[in-house]
């Protein structure tokens, strides 16, 4: 699920401001979703920022074999990218699937 995707069905928005993410309504945000919001800023600025309703991730598992090789971490990027990435350096890799 996108990070946006997340925000949209718990019932909030979000847009950026300068620097700022700004989501809304503010009034209704729980702890729960404050640590959400802290947890996946960079997908959500990114997200926003592409405007193309895909998911992205500034962090993916690397498997080979169906074990976990390494985490690449990076720019926000697609899973399409992720794993165009990961098969650069290991052609047979994957990615593992959503956390």
């Amino acid at each position: 699920m996108a990070a946006l995707d997340y925000l949209t069905e718990h019932g909030f928005s979000a847009r950026v401001s300068g620097k700022r993410l700004v989501i809304s309504p503010a009034s209704r945000l729980t702890e729960d979703v404050r640590k959400y919001i802290k947890a996946h800023r960079l997908e959500l600025l990114a997200e926003l920022a592409a405007n193309d309703g895909q998911e992205r991730r500034s962090n993916w598992q690397i498997t080979r074999g169906g074990k976990v090789l390494c985490v690449m971490i990076g720019e926000p990027m697609t899973r399409t990218e992720a794993l165009d990435a990961a098969r650069w350096r290991w052609p047979d890799a994957d990615l593992a699937p959503d956390q």
